[in-house]
């Protein structure tokens, strides 16, 4: 069952990444991805049914539209796949939970009404932070119409969730919103609303400062207010983790693209990938982190 459910999971994670393609490739037409039908953005001729299958269509194709025969760009299967694995790494994810298991889902209950909506909405998080990367590594901008709606509906999210864990509504909640795992308590204990609003602080402060002390040249506005909504969906510690690898990643690529010269030190790198990249890291893999983590300690 896990195998059939990993291969749906994938599968509609492809599905998702092709509609993220048409949210970034709309969003500079200033169009709406939900209106129309879908077109080829040379010529603009409508696309039939068996040119809009995830991942085939773009090789069946060769790469080209059937019409103009105008190169395609690699974004769209890249964001297709991308997409799929990210949904499965989180499916992984969540099932790593110990209180979730296959006899809890199949029964239709409260409980696993609300993992399956708090499931949906990690789901969202990922697609959100895979339009803002994706954007900002081809336009060097961040897309605001998508990250701001992002940030209200999660900052209320993350409220209700705190009273109810204040309430105890649920017993699983607590360790549902752990993306490091039960064994955080290396980074030290803190209740709910504090994790999340140093992460908040901490983490829109950074870069802030960042932006602010080096006059825009490093990063821009638009990654501060990406920070703001990491700072919300991961909170305390999570976000320091989310950062650490993101300062990392970006650096090494940096200093990569700096030694084979395709980038000298006036270049502007994108960052938001880099960011996207750490919080996905946590998000998927949080838990195996901090495990690897005790044993280097222990």
């Amino acid at each position: 069952m896990m195998i059939s459910l990993t291969f749906l999971v994938f599968i509609f994670g492809t599905i998702i990444g092709s509609f993220l393609n048409v949210v970034i490739d709309r969003a500079d037409m200033k169009e709406s991805p939900v209106k129309g039908h879908s077109f080829c953005i040379y010529c603009h001729k409508i696309l039939t049914w068996w040119e809009l299958i995830p991942v085939f269509s773009f090789f069946a194709l060769k790469g080209k539209c059937s019409s103009c025969k105008h190169k395609l760009s690699w974004q769209y299967p890249l964001v297709e796949i991308g997409t799929g694995l990210s949904f499965v790494f989180l499916f992984w994810r969540f099932f790593r939970f110990p209180f979730i298991n296959f006899a809890l889902l199949q029964n239709i209950t409260f409980e696993s009404l609300f993992i399956f909506l708090t499931f949906c909405i990690w789901l969202y998080w990922v697609a959100v932070l895979i339009i803002v990367s994706v954007y900002d590594f081809k336009k060097y901008l961040i897309l605001n119409e998508v990250l701001v709606p992002a940030i209200i509906f999660s900052f209320f999210w993350k409220i209700v969730l705190g009273f109810l864990v204040q309430k105890e509504f649920f017993h699983f909640i607590p360790y549902l919103i752990r993306f490091l795992g039960e064994k955080g308590f290396i980074f030290g204990y803190y209740s709910y609303f504090i994790c999340m609003f140093s992460g908040i602080i901490f983490a829109c402060g950074i870069i802030s400062f960042l932006v602010w002390i080096t006059k825009e040249k490093a990063m821009g506005w638009g990654d501060a207010i990406l920070a703001l909504f990491l700072g919300i969906i991961l909170g305390w510690p999570e976000v320091l983790v989310a950062f650490i690898i993101a300062f990392l990643s970006g650096g090494v690529v940096a200093l990569t693209l700096l030694f084979l010269r395709r980038k000298t030190m006036k270049s502007y790198l994108p960052f938001a990938p880099f960011l996207s990249f750490g919080a996905l890291t946590v998000m998927f893999f949080g838990d195996i982190i901090v495990e690897k983590y005790l044993l280097l300690l222990f």
